[in-house]
């Protein structure tokens, strides 16, 4: 018999200043910003598709993406992502990595973001939280 397919690890949440997820995101909010950027990263496993979250004030390269993220991730990684909103632009992020023959690792970061001219988001910088 077929494997069962595995229940929903990451349900989708979106409430007054609380966001959870895996879905693609979008670029019209700052949570929407860190889902789009880590849905490229884990799902599609492209840094062309993450770095185009990344506010043009960041010093993230799409390179640095390429070698010190997605190219390291074990193939078929899934993600989930938890984010409160601290203030407009800092966001506390909990992101749960689960790797495909491997316990999940959960980690905490904090996300600063900024809005660019056109109204859209990007991440500015990822820092480790306690």
């Amino acid at each position: 018999a077929p494997a069962a397919a595995p229940a929903d690890h990451c349900p989708a949440v979106e409430g007054p200043g609380l966001v959870s997820g895996d879905g693609p995101g979008s670029l019209d909010t700052p949570a929407g910003a860190v889902l789009a950027f880590d849905h490229a990263y884990y799902v599609e496993r492209s840094a062309a598709g993450a770095f185009e979250a990344v506010s043009p004030s960041s010093r993230m390269s799409e390179e640095r993406l390429r070698t010190e993220g997605v190219d390291r991730l074990s193939q078929g990684t899934r993600h989930c992502v938890q984010i409160r909103e601290l203030s407009p632009e800092l966001l506390d992020v909990t992101l749960t990595e689960t790797p495909p023959d491997a316990e999940p690792v959960t980690i905490r970061q904090r996300v600063r973001v900024a809005q660019a001219e056109d109204g859209s988001w990007g991440i500015v910088s990822i820092t480790p939280a306690g």
